[in-house]
């Protein structure tokens, strides 16, 4: 491609201007950036060519790399651009209701993408280029897309070494109510109920369970809101879970709770 738009150069902006620029899949790369600190940073990093406020014209790529709750925004804003538009959103539905809510139905130049990586940590300070390697990438197709758009994606991620999957928009919600919504949910939690006295005598346990909890938490906060629906059915089946295990300590049921921990343990041993 000849020039690529990268709408929000925070840490997965950044690490995908650094896997783009890395890989030379374009002549040109623009960054859209409102953060001043931000924009010193990548220029002088050379991760992008040029910072501009609107998309050019000649642009072949868009690339929405915003927080959550800014994308439909974005995606209906460059609905009439000749380029087609991604985006890496974490929650599908709600996002691709917002737009069709205001368009009447989806662009035909936007697919809806998920790289399934990241990290609690933000900026693109913290950006690499591995970032996407051997890392699932979720492609929620729809019918208005226009012929070849599903290609040109699907190529755009095998090029950063993604390996992408096909959901639909419930399934992906579904799914990453689970394995991450969820998670990120419970660390919130977790920390919430200790001191900064406790956080004095802990070791390596508490820092891999915590760790997602240091992540921003007005990113987190609309994921939550944003997928309300499955994030509660999946609260409900970790609160049975939860009291399942509670019950057995408390009836010193140790073969009841064995069978859930090791379950756990085995599942765990196969990530």
């Amino acid at each position: 491609m000849r020039q690529i738009a990268i709408i929000g150069v925070g840490f997965i902006g950044g690490c995908l201007a650094s896997s783009i620029k890395r890989l030379k899949i374009c002549d040109r790369l623009i960054g859209v950036e409102l953060s001043s600190a931000n924009c010193e940073y990548i220029l002088k990093k050379g991760m992008v060519d040029e910072v501009v406020e609107e998309v050019p014209d000649d642009t072949d790529l868009i690339i929405i790399a915003l927080p959550n709750d800014l994308v439909a925004e974005w995606v209906c804003k460059l609905s009439s651009h000749k380029a087609l538009v991604l985006d890496v959103a974490s929650v599908k539905g709600a996002i691709l209701e917002r737009v069709e809510s205001q368009l009447g139905e989806l662009p035909n130049n936007y697919v809806s993408c998920h790289p399934i990586a990241g990290s609690e940590k933000t900026g693109p300070q913290a950006s690499h280029s591995s970032l996407f390697e051997n890392k699932p990438v979720v492609i929620v197709p729809h019918q208005n897309q226009r012929p070849g758009s599903q290609e040109l994606v699907t190529d755009f991620w095998s090029n950063l070494s993604s390996i992408c999957f096909e959901l639909s928009a419930e399934e992906h919600d579904a799914i990453l109510a689970k394995t991450s919504h969820l998670p990120h949910f419970l660390a919130y939690a977790f920390m919430s109920v200790l001191s900064r006295d406790d956080l004095h005598h802990s070791g390596g346990g508490l820092d891999d369970f915590s760790r997602i909890a240091g992540a921003n938490p007005d990113l987190w906060w609309a994921i939550f809101s944003m997928n309300e629906t499955e994030l509660t059915k999946a609260l409900d089946d970790f609160q049975q879970a939860f009291s399942n295990l509670r019950d057995a300590i408390l009836k010193k049921d140790q073969q009841a709770a064995l069978k859930i921990m090791n379950a756990a343990y085995i599942l765990r041993k196969s990530l």
